[in-house]
């Protein structure tokens, strides 16, 4: 597989670090090297980490290209008009908040589990928490975000910005009498480079459209 990388930043350049040991071929575009139609159309896939405003000057050119996308653009709306410009373009994009494969086991957690709490509990309140590095512009994180939803619930997320924090989760519900906690650390950014890397097996099992990997990753362990 033919890979392009666009964008060369914290993520980006480990997953070009990865490809680099796996002796698989690759091409960085950044603002030295512009991804566009012509450039694109000669690989088999993307891997996008670019923040919002950049992904959102990459639309156009992506959906020209016709290339098979996996991004963790971070800090836009994935509308259903883009949703649907994707399929009618003859595309396949795989998105997500956060690639570690890791993260399909939370998401089990708190679906199956922690959104039931009002079986079991009268009186509990859920509250998020999410910790990265400094240079992270969004927050809340779009992981957090993520874990908002998936708990079905109008807890409160708060942040932090410290250091070079890679990427810390906890979702907690307190009752009256316990607190049970669920925490997610990622240690190293490989884990979210491998994570793109292991989506775009994916592409041959899919029809055109835009496709969240934590849904796909979670199908796979179902089966």
């Amino acid at each position: 597989m033919n890979y392009a990388i666009i964008g060369n930043g914290k993520t980006g350049s480990h997953v070009a670090k990865l490809l680099k040991e796996s002796n698989s071929s690759f091409e960085i575009f950044d603002s030295k090297n512009l991804a566009t139609k012509e450039k694109l159309s000669k690989f088999d896939v993307a891997i996008c980490f670019v923040n919002g405003p950049v992904f959102e000057s990459l639309i156009d050119t992506l959906l020209e290209s016709k290339i098979n996308l996996v991004t963790g653009a971070t800090g836009l709306e994935w509308t259903s008009e883009l949703s649907t410009r994707v399929r009618e373009s003859n595309c396949k994009w795989i998105k997500a908040s956060n690639f570690s494969i890791g993260m399909n086991l939370v998401h089990k957690m708190i679906s199956d589990c922690l959104v039931k709490a009002n079986l079991l509990f009268k009186d509990y309140e859920m509250s998020l928490h999410e910790v990265h590095h400094t240079k992270k512009l969004d927050a809340p994180s779009g992981t957090a975000l993520k874990w908002k939803e998936w708990a079905k619930t109008d807890a409160e997320i708060t942040h932090e910005r410290i250091g070079d924090v890679v990427g810390d989760h906890t979702i907690e519900l307190k009752t009256p009498n316990e607190i049970i906690s669920l925490r997610h650390q990622a240690t190293d950014r490989s884990i979210f480079a491998s994570g793109a890397i292991k989506a775009c097996e994916y592409f041959n099992d899919l029809d055109f459209g835009l496709y969240d990997f934590e849904d796909l990753t979670l199908n796979k362990l179902l089966k």
